[in-house]
């Protein structure tokens, strides 16, 4: 349409300039002498028309040549043009296939979000993000094999994406129960992919899976430079990895193991609860309960702590009277303490003072019942000849550890109470046949 348009004009204009010249049939011009004429003369052929015509036929020709060049050059090129419409349609459906893809794993839906996914993969224009869900999707399914080959894939797609593959290929096998496999991805990466932030979170959660504590403790300053975590959690996670460091020295039979691994922890590490309390069961475990006493002794006088006075009333000292005197002025300021009352009469009990015992036990249970002063109590009213009272107490704390683990009712107040309803409530004996 443009191009008509144009000629119309072009052939208008060339009329009107013609019309006017000096010559023309326009007014003023010479009518008798009529319009210029264009006369050709090639061989014995002589042709004549006058200009107006021949400028017309002229732009006729032109037009029609410039029609049919359009019409060859878009012949030409509609193998080209069918091809591309076709490649944007497969293209189209490859990306509808993706999203389409994505949503159905975000769902859950796994077997299907799988199909949608490798469908049209080898139309997508991001092939890579096709494979790393697909594998995902294998993964839910249980398919470690079809997993791996489309993480190959995606390899093979984009090799340039090797550091996005790699991660969530140490991802996959991570949340697939195979840390050691995840550790192996991960160390494959250069030092350089290994100090970014998503890299570091997946170091501190692969180490801590497989009790590897001094790697973690080695990687706690990348992680603060990289703002995973802040000082309070560094220092919890520090606190429990050294924790389990102690556990670990503790279980060896030589004891310097776990002095030394006392003395190589960080001061600031030695004042939490959970370290010292490692720490002396561990000692009390290898039979050094002199140093776990002292060293739960510091700690105590330091900041209170109920678990650190629990344990201080397991460790034996090398002077039990001394421990004991130690131990009673805490009273001052925790007098109703019923585990500082139970490390009390644990202190007593060593030292020989019965009554004494007796007495801080009994106050024990009647500040707050706990099965281990119940136990103790019973033993010792046991060995006083009160077989009643200690049979009492044992079922007290039984009751209580019940309690704890089952969590069941009481049972009802209306149980059978006289001979009737007893024998009632016996099993009836079915016949034999």
């Amino acid at each position: 349409m443009k191009l008509a348009a144009v000629i119309l004009l072009a052939l208008f204009v060339v009329t009107g300039v013609i019309w006017v010249l000096p010559g023309g049939t326009g007014t003023g011009a010479n009518t008798a002498a009529g319009p210029g004429y264009i006369q050709i003369i090639y061989g014995d052929w002589t042709i004549e028309t006058s200009l107006i015509v021949f400028v017309t036929l002229l732009l006729a020709v032109f037009a029609a040549c410039y029609a049919l060049l359009r019409v060859w050059s878009k012949a030409r090129r509609f193998p080209k043009r069918w091809r591309e419409l076709q490649e944007q349609r497969q293209l189209n459906k490859a990306r509808h296939g993706l999203t389409q893809g994505l949503t159905r794993l975000a769902e859950g839906a796994w077997h299907n979000a799988e199909q949608l996914l490798i469908q049209h993969v080898e139309h997508s224009d991001a092939p890579i993000l096709n494979y790393l869900a697909a594998a995902r999707a294998a993964q839910e399914l249980g398919s470690e094999t079809r997993r791996d080959v489309y993480l190959n894939r995606a390899q093979q797609a984009k090799p340039e994406n090797t550091f996005a593959v790699e991660l969530s290929q140490a991802r996959l096998q991570f949340d697939y129960k195979q840390p050691q496999q995840a550790l192996a991805t991960l160390r494959k990466l250069d030092t350089a992919a290994r100090r970014q932030a998503p890299v570091l979170k997946l170091f501190m959660k692969i180490y801590g899976e497989l009790q590897q504590w001094e790697a973690l403790i080695d990687l706690l300053p990348d992680l603060r430079k990289a703002h995973i975590i802040d000082g309070a959690h560094s220092d919890v996670v520090e606190c429990n990895a050294y924790t389990h460091l102690l556990a670990r020295a503790a279980t060896n039979q030589d004891a310097t193991v776990l002095l030394k691994a006392w003395q190589q922890m960080p001061q600031k590490i030695r004042a939490y609860e959970s370290v010292i309390a490692g720490y002396a069961r561990g000692l009390i475990s290898k039979g050094m309960s002199e140093q776990a006493e002292l060293a739960l002794y510091e700690a105590i006088n330091k900041e209170w702590n109920e678990n650190l006075v629990h344990l201080y009333g397991l460790a034996a000292g090398v002077d039990s009277a001394k421990q004991l005197t130690r131990a009673e002025a805490w009273l001052d300021k925790h007098e109703n303490n019923a585990l500082l009352l139970l490390t009390l009469g644990r202190l007593c009990l060593r030292t020989r003072l019965w009554g004494k015992a007796r007495r801080y036990l009994e106050a024990s249970v009647m500040a707050a019942p706990h099965p281990e002063a119940y136990h103790t109590l019973a033993q010792l009213l046991e060995r006083l000849g009160e077989q009643e009272k200690a049979l009492d107490c044992y079922r007290k704390g039984l009751a209580l550890i019940t309690d704890k683990i089952v969590g069941q009712p009481p049972l009802p107040a209306h149980l059978p109470t006289t001979p009737r309803e007893t024998a009632f409530a016996q099993p009836a004996v079915l016949p034999v046949r």
